[in-house]
């Protein structure tokens, strides 16, 4: 069973979550698939740090993750042509960001927010992404 997805209206402060080891291994790879525009497998390495997550209130970083995998599919699905869900994952992206400290797992998320909100305010038919994720 994947974790509850929290709503940003129930987040009042985020803590970085305790990742195991094969947690940190899925996101760090999912930062390398990312940065190589590789931008669907990104979202599933992300997923598989995401799923493990259960209830807790360390838990609530799991908001962190599907912004991460959102970003990363509206980015897919801009490529892929299909703009309407691209600009329908920026905006969910960019409000999960916005929720979230300015640093997170070592990625500025405000950054992120920026760049989603970037995406939708200025669409362009035409791919180019030019962010690129710190590695950690």
């Amino acid at each position: 069973m994947p974790p509850r997805k929290r709503s940003i209206d129930e987040i009042a402060s985020l803590q970085e979550p305790p990742l195991d080891a094969g947690q940190r291994d899925h996101f760090l790879t999912g930062v390398a698939l990312f940065n190589h525009g590789k931008y669907w497998h990104a979202h599933e390495a992300w997923e598989a740090a995401w799923l493990p997550m259960g209830d807790d209130p360390a838990d609530d970083a799991e908001i962190f993750f599907r912004a991460l995998i959102q970003l990363a599919s509206g980015l897919h699905l801009k490529r892929s042509g299909r703009y309407k869900g691209a600009r329908s994952q920026f905006a969910k992206a960019s409000g999960k960001f916005a929720v979230m400290p300015g640093l997170f797992l070592g990625m500025d998320t405000v950054g992120l927010r920026i760049f989603a909100e970037h995406q939708l305010a200025h669409f362009d038919k035409n791919f180019t992404c030019l962010l690129k994720l710190r590695e950690l």
